[in-house]
């Protein structure tokens, strides 16, 4: 994915492929979604692509956010 396509992967219901004859289905809901769940509690969602080879994701969420099992 170009810096072009993971600003609009993140986007309501945007795509970075919006072409007919798109490999894969979808409604462009998903990248926009989880990374408003990880906003909300104060973290992030990263993407780091390379053209060609892949797309990696990492969300981190704050310590302050988890939940102790004691």
């Amino acid at each position: 994915m170009t810096e072009e396509d993971i600003r609009k992967a993140f986007e309501l219901f945007g795509q970075a492929d919006s072409s007919l004859a798109r490999r894969f289905e979808g409604t462009g809901l998903g990248l926009s979604l989880a990374k408003q769940l990880a906003e909300t509690p104060g973290g992030s969602l990263l993407l780091i692509s390379e053209l060609g080879k892949g797309t990696a994701a990492t969300t981190h969420f704050p310590a302050t956010r988890m939940i102790s099992r004691s």
